[in-house]
């Protein structure tokens, strides 16, 4: 099977900031007095749309009032944490060698897209991509939907998604494209259990998925 195009998933794939969500949800969950999240229940847990999520965390059904709390806190001190996250350090690798296999990608988000396309580490790597997409205020906060409308507008059909979690796993599969599972030895966003158990090609590298894309596979 040849792929022409790689969708890149951004948080936790090509951005290093695995810590920086995290820290934000434990520091969200503790100001509103919901039970305390660790790294490990994060991480067991990990799973979209967020709300689903933070019911997860919080073992019942949350209001509609305790979502929009924990989300006001999170983004809060996420923004405080932003700075300090970086690209993953194979990521330009990753991208140049894509592209300098003669292939195309493009970036898909769930990050609000004029704040991705704001931040000083997405325009180290905005010319990678012919087309990048965050979320809008108009879309729901789910990312099959977000990937169809994403890929019918990139238009090519020997498509790969990587991204770094189950929900880009089942979005991929409900618009019947495969899908890569980048998990980092560091900050990865699932646990390592659920990383084996998703059924898919798990890499360690973002170089890896490339090879992959690239017909280089075990």
């Amino acid at each position: 099977m040849r792929i022409d195009h790689i969708v890149w998933d951004w948080n936790g794939t090509l951005f290093d900031d695995g810590d920086a969500l995290v820290r934000a949800t434990i520091e969200a969950f503790s100001r509103t007095g919901l039970p305390e999240v660790t790294v490990t229940g994060y991480r067991e847990n990990f799973t979209r749309p967020i709300s689903d999520f933070y019911e997860r965390l919080a073992g019942k059904a949350l209001t509609a009032q305790q979502q929009l709390d924990l989300n006001a806190h999170f983004q809060r001190s996420y923004a405080d944490l932003l700075e300090q996250a970086r690209l993953h350090a194979h990521t330009i690798a990753a991208l140049a060698a894509w592209r300098d296999a003669g292939r195309t990608q493009s970036l898909l988000s769930m990050y609000p897209h004029e704040r991705l396309v704001a931040l000083p580490q997405f325009h180290a790597i905005a010319h990678f991509f012919d087309r990048v997409d965050g979320m809008r205020s108009d879309e729901l906060q789910r990312k099959e939907p977000h990937l169809r409308r994403h890929l019918d507008a990139v238009g090519v059909e020997d498509v790969l998604i990587v991204g770094d979690s189950d929900d880009d796993i089942r979005a991929a599969q409900a618009c019947d494209v495969p899908c890569v599972l980048y998990h980092p030895t560091r900050g990865a966003l699932v646990s390592q259990t659920r990383a084996e158990g998703l059924a898919v090609p798990v890499v360690r590298e973002l170089g890896d998925a490339v090879r992959w894309a690239l017909g280089e596979r075990p």
